[in-house]
């Protein structure tokens, strides 16, 4: 008997423990395992896009890095062009407005600016992403390998994940940051 309630309770322990990010010296993000995409998956979309060293590239989205820039398009035609000084990426994607910048808060980095031309702040960690990206308030939790939780855009909720490749661990914390912030937006 005692064998059996032991047994239960190991594995009631190992189903409930979080996956670690697959690069655990990122103080970033946390990382899925198995994963060339960063996935932005809601209720109703799925937005893609395969992450390299030069860029990010998917149904949704064509970005090239360059030094110091971040330019390329989304929706197909909507053109993106960020220019980082400092801590700082400005430009416009879209055709909106875009201004983020990146400092340490406690745990956390937080993002503070202008995205989609909206006030936007929110704080990134391996294990949380919240708060707001122009008209979006977001709060996503790490867990089995991946972050999940809830959107709101004006009327609509969400329940969002998000899965972060590797290899945007190899990215600045301010261009990743930024592709976060382009790609949550509803």
């Amino acid at each position: 008997m005692r064998r059996g309630v032991f047994t239960l309770l190991l594995l009631s322990a190992c189903a409930h423990t979080p996956t670690e990010s697959v690069v655990p010296g990122w103080t970033l993000l946390s990382a899925s395992p198995g994963m060339e995409e960063l996935q932005v998956r809601t209720d109703e979309h799925l937005r893609r896009a395969t992450v390299t060293e030069a860029g990010a590239r998917g149904p949704f989205l064509d970005l090239r890095r360059v030094p110091g820039k971040l330019q390329g398009t989304s929706h197909v035609d909507w053109p993106i062009a960020l220019q980082q000084k400092g801590n700082e990426m400005l430009g416009r994607v879209a055709g909106d407005s875009f201004d983020l910048t990146l400092q340490l808060d406690g745990e956390e980095m937080r993002a503070t600016g202008v995205v989609a031309g909206v006030a936007s702040v929110f704080w990134m960690s391996p294990a949380r992403i919240r708060g707001s990206v122009g008209p979006c308030r977001f709060d996503l939790v790490w867990g089995e390998g991946m972050y999940t939780g809830g959107r709101t855009c004006g009327p609509h909720h969400d329940t969002v994940s998000v899965l972060f490749p590797p290899a945007l661990a190899g990215w600045s914390d301010l261009e990743a940051a930024s592709l976060l912030a382009i790609m949550v937006q509803r």
